[in-house]
């Protein structure tokens, strides 16, 4: 019991500046969704259930244009398809046997920054570590969003936007750190890079891209490019199980 609080504790820690991160785009997210007619509780439901910003924006968008609840649930899987890789390559890193609700409750809370904090940690992963980084974060989000959704008079939207910036920054200094330790990570990290710039950058080839899978292309090229970097790594630096090192 109390190495889980330790645990936990510690967790809440690393994330408090992920929250803090978070608060100006739930702000804005907030500002957006009172602005565009959206009842308070509707919003706020929003960002309890949906803990993405870019889902949520999206999510917000198609409901203005009175889309089927089937188009928004098959959008926002498309958009969120990142989140399978993230998942499938955190499950590989936690410890065993941990339960099915804290395995919900970590599906729910594995966001890019979170991710990329937890990740960075050596050997296996405990839950209630994990439960610990995203609590802060989670909490930030909804009270930002409630926040924002109650002063859209006394803060403009660019200046929400330019605030909303400081997520990047975060997610940067997050994975700087693991990447100056580990040459696979700055390996897949240029190579995801240059194939995302060289899919979504170049034009004939976004083009052609854009024609066979429309507005989703971009998020189905992050998934390809992060798993086809992922493997090429793998093959190049395999992990040894256990029994292997002994």
């Amino acid at each position: 019991m109390e190495k889980s609080k330790s645990l936990f504790m510690q967790g809440l820690k690393e994330g408090f500046p992920i929250g803090m991160g978070y608060l100006p785009l739930a702000f804005s997210l907030g500002v957006n969704a009172a602005t565009d007619g959206f009842q308070f509780f509707t919003s706020i439901a929003m960002s309890l259930f949906s803990f993405t910003g870019v889902g949520q924006m999206d999510a917000m968008a198609l409901m203005l244009e009175n889309a089927t609840y089937f188009s928004i649930f098959i959008a926002l899987m498309v958009i969120n398809l990142r989140n399978i890789v993230l998942s499938l390559s955190l499950t590989q890193r936690l410890e065993e046997n941990v339960s099915l609700w804290k395995r919900l409750i970590i599906a729910m809370g594995n966001t890019d920054e979170i991710f990329a904090l937890t990740i960075r940690r050596e050997g296996k992963i405990p839950a209630d570590y994990f439960i610990g980084v995203m609590t802060f974060p989670y909490l930030a989000w909804s009270v930002g969003a409630i926040v924002g959704n109650l002063a859209t008079t006394l803060v403009p939207r660019d200046i929400c936007i330019v605030m909303s910036m400081a997520l990047y920054a975060m997610l940067v200094a997050a994975v700087v750190p693991a990447v100056k330790k580990s040459r696979p990570i700055l390996f897949v990290a240029l190579l995801s890079g240059v194939l995302s710039f060289i899919m979504q950058g170049v034009k004939p080839i976004s083009d052609v891209l854009i024609s066979l899978m429309g507005k989703s292309a971009s998020s189905w090229i992050l998934v390809a490019g992060s798993v086809f970097t992922a493997a090429v790594a793998a093959c190049i630096w395999p992990v040894k199980d256990s029994e292997e090192e002994n």
